[in-house]
């Protein structure tokens, strides 16, 4: 179970990439509203739209904007990344296919 968060952890670095992405973030106030943003053409039958959302970087929310993605597998469900308000902190958790 350990080695499997942990790959999830590190396919979720590469959708993010250069903002500095981890597993678990967090930020002493709540993230702003999400931002609207026009969905675009599907490149294929076989994509799911991902929607946008704050990923934290730097010591600030960064907008990490939508995007059509092809399932992990044939079943995949995405599971949106959510901010939870934890104590004095609001910690992230990021998307992934489940």
């Amino acid at each position: 179970m350990r080695s499997a968060k942990l790959l999830i952890c590190v396919a979720g670095l590469g959708l993010v990439g250069a903002i500095g992405a981890g597993c678990s973030q967090g930020a002493a106030d709540p993230p702003p509203p999400p931002q609207t943003e026009v969905i675009v053409a599907s490149p294929g039958p076989d994509y799911v739209w991902i929607g946008g959302y704050w990923g934290w970087s730097w010591g600030h929310y960064v907008w990490i904007g939508d995007h059509w993605d092809r399932p992990a597998h044939a079943h995949a469900v995405w599971v949106e990344p959510r901010w939870e308000h934890r104590g004095n902190r609001y910690v992230m958790t990021h998307g992934y296919w489940r």
